[in-house]
């Protein structure tokens, strides 16, 4: 449902709905699927800043609030999406997705370094044969910056970080030797090194509070993607059981310790990332979603509960994180 005036009439006896701050990512979004029709969703702008009325009516009338803003770049947002998470905060209300401000993917190489995991990050230097990925820096090519209004990108700080040339299905494999020597400043480009194994798969992690979700999947493509390969596999998991190393998932520890790491050090509560491999034990985590899309098709009702629990049930939230990283 979409809010209006009289959603909030009636308080809090909502039943537990969890209000949506929402722009460009709601239908065929995970969360959409999560929360069902627990969620309220308030159309956000996160151009402008956020109706004060509109502040106190959330206040008043929910005990959770999510950001589902799908954009990479937050921090410069006339919405002002940290401040506002500390004033729901101040007033009692659980906040999701309100600290991160940038998951551009350099600044995910210098996070992961942060908390001690290895990142596929490129140097200018080394063999001039080395196979390397070029990609934008922004999520998904940037293609949803590229559309906005010219004074949208003015306004969100976001003019040096589009690129023109790559969009998220143009990522490219080149050797390092034919690299021109502009392309390592670009702040829209981010150069990793590319990773590959025999079996051509790759996992996906989802995670909500302390609930987890890895996905073992396969894409014979350069660009790993979920495609209902029928060998896909769901472990079901929590944090807890991954950092005490007694999930008796038949995936590997490394794999499990690694994600255990991440959704314990990184002030996210609901997202995913995707992880690729070498075939011989080295992960390497990619890319980091706040607004994972799932498709329109009806998704196992299990697993989408499963998920809920992380926003819904205070027992399997994370805790608040104080961990200083760029990404916040």
């Amino acid at each position: 449902m979409v809010i209006a005036d009289e959603v909030f009439a009636g308080g809090p006896s909502g039943g537990g709905a969890v209000a949506v701050l929402e722009w460009q990512a709601w239908d065929g979004f995970l969360l959409a699927h999560v929360l069902g029709d627990n969620a309220v969703r308030i159309a956000t702008d996160p151009f402008r800043e956020f109706p004060s009325v509109q502040f106190e009516r959330v206040c008043d009338s929910v005990t959770t609030v999510c950001f589902q803003i799908n954009l990479s770049v937050r921090r410069r947002l006339p919405l002002r999406i940290r401040d506002l998470t500390n004033r729901f905060v101040e007033r009692g209300v659980f906040a999701v997705n309100g600290l991160v401000q940038d998951i551009r993917k350099s600044t995910l190489h210098a996070h992961l370094e942060a908390i001690g995991l290895s990142s596929l990050k490129a140097a200018p230097s080394g063999s001039a044969d080395e196979i390397l990925f070029v990609k934008t820096d922004l999520n998904y090519g940037g293609e949803l910056e590229r559309s906005l209004p010219p004074e949208n990108i003015a306004a969100g700080g976001l003019e040096h970080l589009i690129s023109p040339e790559i969009g998220a299905y143009y990522y490219k494999t080149v050797e390092r030797g034919m690299l021109q020597e502009g392309i390592w400043t670009d702040p829209a480009i981010v150069i990793e090194k590319y990773v590959t194994n025999t079996e051509d798969s790759f996992y996906r992690t989802y995670f909500s509070g302390k609930q987890v979700i890895i996905v073992k999947a396969f894409a014979p493509g350069m660009i790993k993607k979920l495609s209902s390969d029928p060998r896909d596999t769901n472990f079901v998991t929590d944090l807890e059981s991954l950092k005490a190393g007694t999930d008796n998932l038949p995936i590997s520890a490394t794999l499990k310790r690694d994600v255990a790491t991440f959704v314990d050090k990184t002030p996210v509560e609901f997202g995913c990332i995707d992880i690729v491999h070498d075939g011989h034990d080295k992960h390497y985590i990619i890319d980091l979603n706040l607004t994972p899309y799932a498709g329109t098709r009806v998704h196992d009702v299990f697993l989408t509960d499963f998920l809920r629990l992380g926003i819904t049930n205070p027992p399997r939230r994370k805790p608040a994180l104080s961990i200083r990283t760029p990404l916040a």
